[in-house]
């Protein structure tokens, strides 16, 4: 057997404190929320422009597109708004503002790599190899989130990677996400739920299912069960909680691999993405899927998870 040769390049992955993402920061308590937001609607509407201006001249430089992030955390908080007036677009940006916080995605730490062929090697010299590697990045809180960096082989054996970009992005959520019956089946019989509910709720549902789908057996199951036992109601709540953990997420083309980022987005996440490993299978037809395996913790308990990707633009989480 021919001896196999290993060198160690002298390349090192170091954490960017400056790197960093703007969270919903929204207190738990209604009359905090309420106080903050009559203290902007107080405020003239000169004082509102004066504010958002400070606002993105301070933030602007570290996001995309700030307006956007405002706008949506403002949407958050909207039903607390207790006034009949027309808002203007400013001073609805400056309450999401008000409710904003940015988070340092790598201040604690950046570990953890797995390395996979990228599925775009369009242009890569014969002998050569593009790559994605993903990391594990934790911030403040210890809370960890999955980031990728892009980069080449070469024929030569040297690793280059690609500039790391000063911005990061979370993905969209895609709504009403799609299921696969058989794994979700597969999930309920690992936490240990398999009686006579789980299939009466289960078995009106399709081969792919969504989550309007599953919200429809879940309530005529439900309303037709009287009483509604303790079993059943905390069957039910499982359902939903398993549903409420599996989400797709979309990244826009344009994005480059080190500006993506996998943030925790459901409750058994809040504690942290961790650990994922990235691997790449080619199907008989020679389809190719990637996936990985996570551990997702909430503060109390872990859940295992999987991710799929064809792209690393689409992902499903499961």
């Amino acid at each position: 057997m021919s001896p196999i040769h290993i060198r160690r390049h002298e390349l090192t992955l170091l954490p960017e404190c400056m790197r960093v993402i703007i969270r919903p920061f929204i207190p738990s308590d209604t009359h905090r929320v309420t106080t903050i937001i009559g203290r902007a609607l107080a405020l003239t509407e000169q004082e509102v422009a004066r504010e958002l201006r400070g606002v993105c001249q301070e933030f602007d430089d570290r996001h995309f597109d700030i307006a956007s992030l405002l706008q949506a955390h403002y949407e958050k908080v909207q039903h607390h708004v207790f006034t009949q007036r027309t808002l203007s677009h400013e001073r609805q940006l400056l309450i999401g503002a008000l409710f904003s916080g940015e988070y340092a995605l790598e201040s604690a730490a950046i570990f953890n790599p797995s390395i996979v062929p990228h599925p775009d090697q369009s242009g890569v010299p014969d002998g050569a190899l593009r790559f994605v590697m993903s990391l594990r990045a934790t911030g403040e809180g210890h809370i960890s989130s999955i980031e990728f960096r892009a980069g080449l082989i070469g024929t030569d054996g040297n690793i280059t990677f690609e500039p790391v970009s000063r911005f990061v992005t979370v993905p969209e959520i895609i709504l009403n996400p799609s299921y696969n019956k058989k794994r979700f089946i597969t999930k309920l019989r690992e936490m240990g739920f398999n009686d006579a509910d789980v299939v009466i709720v289960m078995a009106p549902l399709g081969e792919s299912f969504t989550r309007s789908d599953l919200n429809k057996s879940l309530n005529l199951v439900l309303h037709g069960s009287h009483p509604v036992s303790r079993d059943l109601r905390r069957t039910l709540e499982c359902l939903q909680w398993l549903a409420d953990s599996n989400y797709e997420l979309l990244f826009p083309e344009e994005l480059a691999m080190s500006e993506r980022i996998i943030f925790p987005v459901s409750s058994n996440e809040t504690n942290g993405i961790e650990d994922a490993r990235f691997v790449r299978f080619t199907e008989d037809d020679g389809a190719v899927m990637y996936y990985a395996t996570y551990t997702a913790y909430n503060g109390r308990v872990i859940l295992p998870q999987l991710i799929e990707t064809e792209d690393f633009l689409h992902f499903r989480i499961l």
